[in-house]
């Protein structure tokens, strides 16, 4: 009866056993604790004790970005950033075209958006733009669809029209930072376009949309120096 119950109690602490090691963690979620060195160090939720981990090539990671981390053997490793690199987070899109103009009026335009605090967005400009007559025509990034403007966003450039009544592929980059600690809230972000001469129009058909896409980028307005103020 004692040999009975003696197994009985050594089988029962080697299930306990496997099961604790089936318990220990493979996956986790943090928070970037530091970013500069390699490997980073990351502080797993429910702790305090940022640990260090191994980053994926592909993974771009960042100070207080929240991260998933697998463990592989004795390392830890970055697997992926929520909300990281180039996250698509607004869109303005239109299949039928702008007025002609000839001064600088807004062609397209994306209201209510948040720049947070001390964050980076690219802005990217689609579709084709048609000069009435062989011109040029300055496009830029304004803080509201009507003018005057008071704030300048900066610009996507001049484009050519060769000649005119043809449409010619348009498709520009421009960067913006709010380098405040306070979110800067409901904006319009604005595109405006100006002729050299004649007039000119941005594009838009069901086969090829005219488009400005908002990312906002990894890091910090310190690792994006090229990036417009707003």
């Amino acid at each position: 009866m004692a040999d009975y119950l003696m197994w009985g109690t050594d089988l029962i602490r080697l299930i306990d056993t496997r099961i604790q090691a089936a318990r220990q963690l493979t996956t986790a979620v943090g928070t970037v604790a530091d970013a500069s060195g390699t490997p980073v160090t990351v502080t797993f939720d429910g702790s305090q004790l940022p640990v260090p981990a191994k980053v994926l090539t592909h993974v771009q990671v960042y100070a207080n970005a929240r991260v998933t981390l697998i463990r592989h053997g004795s390392d830890w490793v970055v697997t992926g950033v929520f909300g990281g690199s180039g996250d698509l987070v607004a869109v303005a899109s239109d299949t039928g075209s702008s007025a002609a103009v000839t001064s600088e009026e807004m062609v397209l335009a994306l209201a209510g958006f948040t720049f947070e605090a001390q964050t980076v967005y690219r802005l990217r400009l689609g579709g084709q733009q048609q000069g009435s007559v062989a011109n040029y025509s300055l496009w830029r990034v304004r803080d509201r669809a009507t003018g005057p403007w008071p704030v300048d966003w900066g610009q996507f450039g001049h484009y050519p029209a060769y000649s005119g009544g043809n449409p010619y592929a348009l498709n520009g980059e421009h960067y913006l930072a709010n380098a405040t600690d306070t979110p800067v809230t409901d904006q319009t972000i604005a595109v405006t376009a100006q002729a050299s001469t004649g007039t000119t129009t941005h594009i838009g058909t069901p086969t090829t949309p005219r488009y400005l896409e908002v990312h906002r980028m990894p890091g910090s307005p310190a690792d994006w120096p090229h990036a417009c103020p707003i």
